[in-house]
Parts: C-alpha cells; sequence; structure tokens
C-alpha cells in the first residue's frame, strides 16, 4: 500500500461541464487537507461528485476515480 500524506495541503475543484471536450473550466470549490476533501467528495451524491477533482500541493492531480479509491483506505483518518 502506498503512503498518503493525508495532511497535504489541497484544493476541490468542480468541472464546468459546459466547457468543450478538449478544455473545461473549473472553480474551486474550496481547499484543505487530502484527507478533509477526499471525505467531502465520498459524502457527496454521486451526480455531484462526477464533476470533482483535488488538486493537491504540488502539482498532483487527483480524478473521481483515484478519490474514491482513497476514500475506501483504511487510513483515511
Amino acid at each position: 500500500m502506498q503512503q498518503v500524506n493525508w495532511d497535504a495541503p489541497a484544493t476541490l475543484q468542480e468541472r464546468d461541464d459546459g466547457g468543450s471536450d478538449l478544455h473545461y473550466h473549473f472553480r474551486t470549490v474550496r481547499d484543505g487537507t487530502l484527507a478533509e476533501l477526499v471525505r467531502a467528495v465520498g459524502a457527496m451524491p454521486t451526480a455531484e461528485r462526477a464533476r470533482m477533482v483535488i488538486d493537491v500541493a504540488g502539482g498532483n492531480t487527483i480524478n473521481l476515480g483515484q478519490i474514491l479509491d482513497l476514500a475506501a483506505r483504511e487510513d483515511l483518518p
């Protein structure tokens, strides 16, 4: 199991589906730790969370599939 820095600063972004297939606009929903944002997305209704990604400090972007995988981890604080 890969080590996760649950305390890493992160930003929850929502994709605007009004863009083209190649270009999306995103709006910031909230900032917090990776753990806080993973829990927040996991608690959202399916239709709402389908447009979410998490940007983690250091340049990593986590897509919905990866967010849900993290939400299922036993070590999520």
